[in-house]
Parts: C-alpha cells; structure tokens; sequence
C-alpha cells in the first residue's frame, strides 16, 4: 500500500447488517480510512448484475458497527460503481467485498456477487480482494476468529501486485484453524462442479413444474492443489483472479 493513509471501499453483497461485513471491518481498519457502501439488501449469487434502466437509490447513514456509510439499492458491483464513480470523495486505494456468508470456491467464484465486487474494481483499475467464510451445517461461525484469519490473509497479500488486471478472492474454512498465518494456501480456481439436483415438483396446471436447486455444497470432486481442495480440508486458500489471459 502507498505511504500514506489509503482510501478503502468496503462492501458486499449479504448487505449492510450482515454479521461478515462488520467482520472484515474490524479485519482492514488498521489499513487505512474505510468508506462503507453496500447493498441495502441481500444480493447473493447475483455475479456481476449492474443497473442500467431506472435510478440506484443511495442512502447516507449511520449505521453503529461503521458510523456513517452508504446503502445502495443495487448490487454489489452497483455499489463499486457508484462509490468511485459518485460516493466517495477521494481516489480509492483498494476495495474490499466481503466477508461473504459462505465459500466461493471453485465455480461458484462466477456466480458470486461478493467477487463480482471484486472484479468491479479490477476493472475499474483498483485492487479488489473477495473475502468468504465457508458454512457447515450444524457449526456455528465465530466471526472474531474470521476478522483475525481475514486479517492476516490480507496482510499477507495487500503489498503483491498481480502480473496483470485482477483480482484476490480468499476463502476460509469452518472450522476456522487456530494459527491461520500456518493455513494459507496460493492456489487456482477448482472447476469440478456442484451437483445439479433440483427438486420437481408439479403445477396445478400440469404443464408447469417448479424446480428447486438441493445440491450440496460439499458433494464435489477435489481436484488436487485448488481452491476447493484447500477449503474443504481445513486451509485458507488464496486465489489471484486475472482478467486477461496471459
């Protein structure tokens, strides 16, 4: 990072009361000063979705875990938009999105709004870094121990630039490991899919069905040295994003 105090977009797409932005809060502080501009309402799973018909509406206000901030009816790469675009007074530094309510590992790195956020900024010629927090069924998450392992993920990457236009989308797993910084992992993207099961169930008017997706997140192959391999089995994984093709 620059010598003096950078500017840092916060943001997401679980929206602005979620439990894991407050988390990577606490996790970046100490870089330098944070603008929080996030979704007024939850957007997951809606990748890189921009609005271009109709007006974004945007509310200043205070909110207890950040002070004053943004909330922006849109989606997370609305609110990377606009925040450089409009919202924010200064040029910014880095931008943050996350921490997401569950792993984006492997494919799903496509659908997720949090690391759209992320690609936002990349092509907005800012450094992004997506941040996730693997779920389990029946564990609960401690958000404490996320913010520290968040923490030293970051540290550990915030002075490395990418070989070309990118992006850093992190994962950390559930249970979290109590040494993080002897967790990290610097590896790709999985593309082993999820299990396309949905449940059918048919419509009054016998010609309709409603399909409902039941895959399981976990239920996938573990392609050796990626990012779902690592998360699975307990790491943190660290996964630099190009855009272009080197």
């Amino acid at each position: 990072m620059t010598a003096t105090q950078p500017t840092i977009l916060l943001t997401n797409d679980d929206g602005y009361t979620s439990s894991g932005i407050v988390a990577a809060y606490q996790a970046i502080r100490h870089l330098g000063r944070v603008y929080v501009v996030a979704p007024s309402s939850e957007q997951s799973a809606c990748s890189h979705t921009i609005t271009q018909r109709g007006p974004i509406m945007v509310k200043r206000m205070s909110y207890e875990p950040f002070g004053q901030m943004f909330a922006v009816d849109g989606t997370p790469a609305d609110c990377v938009r606009v925040a450089l675009a409009e919202l924010i007074p200064t040029p910014v530094d880095l931008v943050i999105s996350g921490i997401n309510h569950g792993a984006n590992a492997g494919v799903d790195t496509f659908y997720s709004g949090t690391v759209a956020a992320a690609r936002e900024a990349a092509i907005m010629g800012v450094k992004g870094i997506a941040l996730s927090q693997a779920l389990r069924k029946g564990l609960e998450t401690d958000w404490s121990a996320c913010a520290n392992a968040t923490k030293i993920a970051i540290d550990h990457i915030i002075d490395e630039d990418l070989p070309s236009p990118g992006f850093w989308s992190i994962n950390i797993p559930a249970p979290i490991p109590d040494n993080p910084s002897d967790h990290l992992h610097r590896v790709p993207i999985s593309l082993a899919q999820a299990p396309m099961n949905f449940e059918s169930t048919p419509q009054d008017d016998s010609q309709s069905l409603a399909l409902t997706y039941r895959g399981n997140y976990w239920h996938r192959e573990k392609q050796a040295n990626s990012d779902y391999e690592v998360v699975s089995n307990g790491g943190i994984s660290i996964t630099s994003i190009l855009l272009l093709n080197s």
